[in-house]
């Protein structure tokens, strides 16, 4: 029974690689086998998605520990995109910018295709503007935030993340200097436009900075030494946000300094008259001693008298010494106090600022934004590379792959706008 099994089926087969067709006994049609000796992509393009993939998890590395550290931290410690300068429509705008020079690429590359020469470079410089006008945007936006002292803390930012003691010596330590700098301009124009400048730091160091180290060092309850730190931070910084809980205490000490002031002048008015009088009392002394040189209890009245009047001039520069920084801070109060936006921004100086987890925001957000730049400066120079040549047909693919790594490029904006922008 085998035999004749074997004998009504006739077995047909062919290797895969003899290039034979197979045949059927039942009579269908033959079946021709093809092989693909590697992956259905050009080598250039194998190329690029083999770096890309590089990229994409260096990028996710990146974003995700910004994410860690953003949503980490206790709520309202992380600073709002207003705090730290990040205007949203020009990173609004930078995202649309780059949308639109992914749809000049793809034209560039489509014009390549059908071997239109002129309109595949056009296109392409197309997407070249757009590019250096990315990294336009982004240089006025580096060059605001440096301008006010926002950025990675080597050696040291403007960026402080607690009102401490280290941050109201850095205030002290940053007043000294500027006052130093403007003391020492060298031509005449530049130190009469320096000279505003300079009565201003002036008072903001005698009247708001010494004054608070005072208050900070001479208070006996902690909480009432870190509020007038935290006011002095608030005074120069306000975080383009209103603190009734600051203002209100900045509004009471200031009305309890008036009131000090108005007191102690009245007592150094007091002092200084009582001096006069005894000053006067050793005049009339001195005079009567000169016609009586002879009487010796002229003398010792005179003597006496002069003691006397030593003791009370003494006690009214005493008075004046100490009332001295009184005055300071009530007029540095009334004159810069309260001012809108806060004293680096009305009088375009450059103080220690108070934002919390703000040298954090940062290192990231310079971090982040610096690599993408990077990234854009390199499919720039491919650009720049590939303008020259003639963009036809044979030059569609490289075309396409430079496309690509261009797509990822904006693709990684579009995470970032949100991320850096939006919260």
């Amino acid at each position: 029974m085998n035999s004749e099994s074997d004998s009504n089926e006739t077995q047909h087969t062919a290797s895969p690689g003899d290039g034979r067709n197979a045949h059927s006994h039942d009579g269908h049609d033959h079946i021709q086998l093809e092989y693909q000796p590697a992956v259905p992509v050009s080598k250039g393009k194998l190329a690029v998605w083999l770096f890309l993939s590089t990229e994409i998890m260096f990028f996710t590395a990146l974003i995700g520990t910004y994410i860690v550290l953003r949503f980490g931290v206790p709520q309202g410690s992380w600073p709002s995109p207003h705090e730290v300068g990040v205007v949203e429509w020009l990173g609004a705008l930078n995202t649309f910018v780059l949308i639109c020079s992914s749809v000049t690429i793809v034209f560039a590359m489509e014009a390549a295709k059908s071997d239109f020469v002129a309109a595949a470079r056009k296109w392409l410089l197309a997407t070249f503007v757009l590019g250096c006008v990315f990294l336009g945007i982004k240089a006025i936006e580096y060059n605001a935030k440096f301008t006010h002292g926002i950025h990675p803390a080597h050696p040291r930012s403007l960026l402080y993340d607690r009102a401490d003691l280290n941050f109201l010596a850095g205030v002290k330590a940053s007043c000294d200097s500027q006052i130093s700098a403007l003391g020492n301009s060298g031509s005449e124009v530049g130190a009469a436009a320096a000279h505003g400048n300079l009565e201003t730091l002036e008072l903001i160091r005698s009247g708001l900075v010494q004054w608070t180290q005072k208050k900070a060092g001479q208070s006996d309850d902690p909480r009432m030494g870190s509020m007038a730190i935290e006011s002095l931070a608030y005074q120069i910084y306000p975080r383009h946000h209103k603190d009734e809980r600051i203002e209100t205490y900045l509004a009471d000490e200031l009305k309890a300094s008036k009131e000090k002031l108005v007191s102690s002048e009245a007592v150094l008015a007091t002092a200084n008259q009582t001096a006069a009088a005894e000053q006067k009392k050793v005049d009339e002394l001195t005079a009567a001693a000169t016609e009586k040189p002879d009487d010796e209890s002229l003398k010792t009245k005179l003597i006496e008298q002069t003691k006397l009047a030593s003791e009370s001039a003494s006690e009214a520069s005493r008075l004046a010494a100490e009332l001295l920084p009184l005055q300071n801070h009530v007029k540095a109060m009334d004159e810069l106090g309260f001012v809108e936006h806060g004293l680096n921004e009305h009088f375009h100086i450059k103080l220690p600022m108070v934002i919390p987890s703000g040298n954090t925001w940062a290192n990231t957000y310079f971090l982040l934004t610096g690599f993408h730049a990077l990234h854009v400066i390199g499919g720039l120079v491919a650009f720049l590379i590939l303008l020259p040549m003639r963009l036809g047909t044979r030059r569609a693919g490289v075309l396409e792959n430079v496309g690509l790594y261009w797509h990822f490029v904006d693709i990684v904006w579009i995470f970032l706008f949100p991320l850096l922008y939006l919260f």
